[in-house]
C-alpha cells in the first residue's frame, strides 16, 4: 500500500506493508493476555493450592480493576506452606 502526502505541491510517497501494522497488534495482544493472566502465572509458578479459583475469577473477572488486584494479591500470599526446593 502506498500512502502520499502533499506539503507545499512536493509529493511524498511512503510504502508501507499491513503486516506491519498486524504484528504490532499481535504483540500489543499479547502483552495484554500476558498481564491480564499475571495473577494466574504467578499461581501456577508458586503451586498455590487456590490456583484454580484464581484462575477462574481472573478469567471471569480479571477485566475489572478489583478483582485482577484480588487475584493478584491472594496469588502473592504467603499460606505458610514450605515448599520443597
Amino acid at each position: 500500500m502506498q500512502k502520499i502526502t502533499i506539503i507545499d505541491g512536493i509529493e511524498i510517497s511512503e510504502q508501507f506493508s499491513p503486516i506491519m501494522d498486524y504484528l504490532l497488534l499481535f504483540f500489543l495482544f499479547l502483552i495484554g493476555f500476558c498481564i491480564y493472566f499475571l495473577p494466574t502465572f504467578i499461581a501456577f509458578y508458586r503451586k498455590s493450592k487456590y490456583r484454580y479459583s484464581i484462575l477462574v475469577i481472573n478469567f471471569f473477572l480479571g477485566f475489572t480493576l478489583l478483582a485482577w488486584v484480588i487475584s493478584l494479591a491472594w496469588s502473592v500470599y504467603n499460606t505458610g506452606n514450605k515448599q520443597e526446593k
